[in-house]
C-alpha cells in the first residue's frame, strides 16, 4: 500500500512556503514516509538538501502546475491524485487534532500549516537548520560573503511595508496584515538598551515613505506556483535583506513570516517580537498604524489567530498565541 503526504499547491509567498516545507519534511521525518512536493519552490535553490521530491507522476504533476492559486481546482487535483491512488484523502492540517498521523494511505493536503498550535512542537529547529542549509550557488555569492564575514557583529530591524500600506490595494485585497509604527520600534530600541543610529533596516519600503527603505537595484517578479523570480548572479530579490537578517546579531522583527524565518534558522541573533495585539488595514480603517509592545524572543505570531469559522477573535483584544518549535 502507498503511504504519502503530497501538497496539493502551495500557499502564500516563500515565508508561509517554508512553513508548508517544514511541516511536510516533519511528517516525513516522524512517520519514514515520503513528503511529496507539488511543485519546484524557491527552497529548491536556496538550500543544498533536496530530500522531498516533487511528484513525479506525470498526470498528478500536470494538473499540480496549475496557475490558480486560489484553491478553486484542490477538487480537481484531489480527484487527478485519485485516479490513480483510489484511496488517498484529503485532510486539513490547520484543523486536525494529529496532523502528523500515518494512517495507512495517501494524504493530500493544501493548507498554510502555521495556525495549528498542534504542529509546532514537533518541528525540530535542529532539523530545520540542517534541511536549510543553503546550496553552494547562494554560498558562491559576495553578498553571502559580505555578510558572513559580519556574522553576529551587527544590529538589523525589519519593518515591513510594501503591499500591507498601499491603501488602494487593501481596499480590493482582504488580507489581516496591520501596519506596524515606526514609533513602536524606537520605544523598542530605547527599552532593550539599542541606540536607532547604530541600527540597520530592512524594509520593503520601495516608497521610502518611512525613510528607512533601500534602493532595489533587482526587482524580481513572482508567478504561482514557482514563487519569486530567479534572477541569476542574485538569485532571489529579497535574499539580500534574507541574509542580513540570517547573520545579524540582534533582529527587531516584523509582523511577518519572513523576518520569523530569518530569526529561526540564524545561528547568531537574538530576536525581539512585536505582539500583534490589535488590527487596523491601511486603507480600509483609515490611514492608520498600529502601536505595540516588543517582547524578547520569537514566538509572537506574525498575524492575530485566524479562528475557524468565527474569524478574528476581537477587534482589538486577540488571543496571544505563540510559536514554539521544539529543539
Amino acid at each position: 500500500m502507498n503511504e504519502f503526504l503530497l501538497q496539493l499547491r502551495w500557499r502564500g509567498r516563500f515565508g508561509n512556503r517554508l512553513f508548508q516545507y517544514a511541516y511536510g519534511a516533519t511528517w516525513a521525518r516522524l512517520t519514514g514516509r515520503p513528503f511529496l512536493l507539488p511543485t519546484p519552490w524557491e527552497g529548491t535553490r536556496l538550500f543544498a538538501l533536496q530530500p522531498h521530491p516533487v511528484v513525479a507522476h506525470e498526470a498528478i504533476a500536470a494538473v499540480l502546475r496549475t496557475r490558480d492559486d486560489s484553491g478553486r481546482d484542490d477538487p480537481l487535483k484531489l480527484e487527478t491524485v485519485q485516479r490513480v491512488y483510489p484511496d488517498a484523502r484529503q485532510f486539513d492540517v490547520e484543523t486536525a487534532p494529529d496532523p502528523y498521523m500515518a494512517p495507512g494511505y495517501p494524504l493530500c493536503h493544501a493548507n498554510g500549516c502555521a495556525y495549528n498550535e498542534r504542529v509546532f512542537p514537533h518541528i525540530s529547529v535542529r532539523h530545520l537548520r540542517e534541511l536549510c542549509m543553503f546550496s553552494d550557488e547562494v554560498t558562491r555569492l559576495d553578498v553571502y560573503k559580505r555578510y558572513e564575514d559580519m556574522q553576529g557583529l551587527y544590529d538589523v530591524a525589519h519593518l515591513r511595508r510594501d503591499d500591507i500600506s498601499d491603501a488602494a490595494y487593501n481596499r480590493t485585497h482582504p488580507q489581516g496584515y496591520s501596519v506596524v509604527s515606526l514609533d513602536s520600534y524606537r520605544r523598542a530600541f530605547r527599552q532593550f538598551g539599542f541606540d536607532e543610529k547604530d541600527m540597520l533596516w530592512v524594509s520593503d519600503d520601495y516608497t521610502g515613505t518611512w525613510h528607512v527603505g533601500r534602493k532595489v537595484r533587482h526587482r524580481g517578479g513572482w508567478t504561482f506556483p514557482e514563487g519569486s523570480e530567479y534572477l541569476p548572479g542574485v538569485v532571489f530579490d529579497w535574499l539580500d535583506d534574507f541574509l542580513k537578517l540570517y547573520f545579524a546579531r540582534t533582529i527587531f522583527r516584523a509582523n511577518s513570516s519572513f523576518s520569523w524565518w530569518a530569526a529561526t534558522l540564524s545561528p547568531t541573533a537574538q530576536v525581539y517580537s512585536p505582539v500583534i495585539d490589535k488590527t487596523r488595514i491601511y486603507g480600509v480603517d483609515g490611514l492608520e498604524e498600529i502601536d505595540v509592545e516588543f517582547v524578547e524572543g520569537n514566538s509572537p505570531h506574525w498575524l492575530p489567530q485566524w479562528v475557524r469559522g468565527d474569524g478574528f477573535l476581537t477587534r482589538d483584544g486577540y488571543q496571544r498565541r505563540d510559536i514554539v518549535l521544539g529543539d
